[in-house]
């Protein structure tokens, strides 16, 4: 079941990642994809940009979000922090890779930022199982 969701949660990821209008998603809930069987890979070397909208840093927010989500279902499913972190690192890289075939912006700096979230997953989850931790949760 937790294989399911998983998958279910990756399906979501990349609707969102790839979808060809990510704002006319939000405003109509309408997803579409346009296909370009000849992307410029040239697109994934763009730098972080120097002028930051507030639409630009949600997008990001929510790129950490997603990964983040992932990664504490991968935590359910795989026990060792190698392979979840192998797994969503992998996908992430993926989804920026998908991004240009379907005209999105597919950034490597874009996997930075959900490595940002695969990472508060797995240290939070870390920290969660430490001595330290239930030591302090046990005298509440």
């Amino acid at each position: 079941m937790r294989i399911l969701l998983i998958f279910l949660w990756m399906v979501i990821i990349f609707i969102l990642t790839c979808t060809a209008d990510f704002h006319q998603f939000l405003t109509t809930g309408i997803v579409h994809f346009h296909w370009n069987g000849h992307p410029a890979f040239v697109e994934l070397l763009a730098p972080f940009p120097v002028v930051l909208s507030g639409d630009f840093l949600l997008q990001k927010i929510g790129h950490m979000c997603a990964f983040f989500i992932l990664t504490i279902l991968l935590q359910k499913e795989f026990h060792t922090n190698r392979l979840v972190l192998l797994i969503a690192f992998v996908y992430a890289a993926l989804t920026e890779i998908l991004q240009i075939y379907f005209s999105r912006d597919g950034r490597w700096f874009d996997v930075g930022v959900d490595g940002s979230g695969i990472l508060l997953a797995l240290g939070l989850n870390t920290l969660s199982r430490s001595h330290f931790f239930n030591k302090i949760k046990s005298q509440l």
